[in-house]
């Protein structure tokens, strides 16, 4: 890796989603092994937040949010922001938490993107390559968004999994990773690289059947790990 660039995966999930099995420990180990940087964005939870503070790894605070128009992602969270809260009050309490608002998947019509939907163009981050988006245009079509409202292009691979997390990252000049203001004048240097494959095609189908069978244990009372 180029000296004084850092690698950041901006959209990485963990037992704290229904849907997900990384475990906070294994994802600590194999970010530290990697030299990547998480962004931790659980469904509508920031429950790994507090444990993956105490393993020492840096990582970024998130959450992605289901509004009614599709899925965004705050980062530098303090505090969660509820499921279904509306998009652009959304955009407002991430800005009002100090945080920075990511569009992820935006045009994937299977994940629940929010498109390019007027309140969209106030976000401060796009996700231009999202390897779970199966189609390319999907992902092309996120850059163009960016593009034309002049915002800044991350890649996140929207991992589930353990296997998945170290194939996506942003490769950008190293700042103060407890700074979101650090973190945009880094993006907009012009020095940003997205480093990126694909996700396995088998993991899509098993992440549906986790997310079921996990809501089947929350329903009795076996889940400990949802809220």
């Amino acid at each position: 890796m180029t000296k004084g660039m850092i690698k950041i995966d901006f959209h990485v999930h963990t037992t704290s989603s229904l849907d997900s099995t990384i475990k906070v420990q294994e994802l600590a180990k194999k970010a530290g092994m990697l030299g990547i940087i998480p962004a931790i964005t659980d469904h509508s939870s920031m429950g790994a937040i507090a444990k993956f503070r105490e393993t020492g790894v840096p990582f970024i605070p998130g959450e992605e949010i289901r509004t009614e128009r599709g899925d965004l992602i705050g980062i530098y969270l303090s505090e969660e922001i509820k499921p279904y809260t509306p998009f652009a009050d959304a955009l407002d309490i991430i800005k009002e938490q100090g945080g920075l608002s990511c569009l992820p998947h935006m045009y994937d019509i299977t994940r629940k993107g929010c498109g390019d939907s007027e309140p969209a163009e106030k976000a401060d981050i796009v996700e231009g390559f999202n390897a779970r988006c199966i189609l390319d245009g999907y992902n092309q079509s996120a850059i163009d968004f960016a593009k034309k409202h002049g915002k800044p292009i991350v890649a996140g691979s929207d991992a589930h999994f353990i296997l998945e997390f170290g194939r996506t990252y942003t490769l950008l000049p190293e700042f103060d990773i407890e700074d979101p203001k650090a973190l945009l004048r880094a993006l907009k240097s012009g020095m940003v690289e997205l480093v990126g494959r694909k996700a396995p095609f088998y993991v899509h189908g098993p992440t549906n059947i986790v997310g079921i069978g996990r809501r089947i244990k929350a329903a009795i009372g076996m889940e400990k790990d949802i809220k």
